[in-house]
């Protein structure tokens, strides 16, 4: 086997392994924030093992382009498949950002989350598990190679639609999850302020 298909090779089935790891990391994370509380320190240990795992993947999938256009980006112009993968992990990347920046701080501090919030936060989270698995799939569905751009797009944003209302019924539910969370030490001290009433009026 000659030493530049060896390498593709070893860059594929890294790139393979990455994909598998981070799409393990993030529909795990979107599971533990959806049905249980997660801590600020797991919930930023997570999130730095994402960002690991995108830069990874950044990095093997512009060899193996790389490699596979002989290292000439006009040829990127025949790959309508790969234009549009490129584009999807692009949008990722920057919603990581966004995340990182605004989402992150909200679902691991103990302030109120207002209805707003929630809806923003489920809308970036769907966002990011759309787009993670829709850059899986470009990258494996050889059939649609002959696929013009825009009917690439047009699939990932049929996904993208069919992932709002879902988002829009789980803010709801992380929000009165919330909301009774943070009610809960309040009617506690209230319940046990009047006992301790009732205990000195006896």
């Amino acid at each position: 086997m000659e030493i530049p298909v060896f390498a593709r090779l070893g860059l594929v089935y890294a790139h393979l392994l990455l994909c598998v790891f981070a799409l393990h990391t993030v529909l795990s994370l979107d599971w533990r924030l959806l049905h249980s509380r997660i801590s600020a320190r797991e919930l930023e240990r997570r999130h730095r093992t994402v960002i690991w795992l995108l830069a990874g993947l950044w990095l093997s999938g512009l060899l193996v382009t790389g490699i596979d256009l002989d290292f000439n980006p006009g040829l990127l112009l025949n790959k309508p498949k790969l234009i549009a993968k490129l584009g999807c992990v692009t949008m990722l990347t920057l919603n990581g950002v966004l995340m990182h920046a605004w989402c992150m701080p909200r679902l691991a501090g103990r302030s109120p989350l207002r209805r707003g919030e929630a809806v923003a936060l489920l809308l970036a989270g769907g966002f990011s598990t759309v787009s993670w698995l829709m850059a899986a799939f470009f990258g494996i569905a050889r059939p649609l190679a002959t696929w013009p751009v825009a009917g690439l797009l047009g699939l990932w944003a049929a996904a993208l639609l069919v992932a709002v209302p879902v988002a829009l019924i789980l803010a709801d539910r992380l929000y009165r999850r919330r909301q009774g969370r943070e009610q809960a030490p309040a009617l506690a001290l209230v319940e046990a302020s009047g006992t301790d009433a009732m205990r000195a009026a006896a």
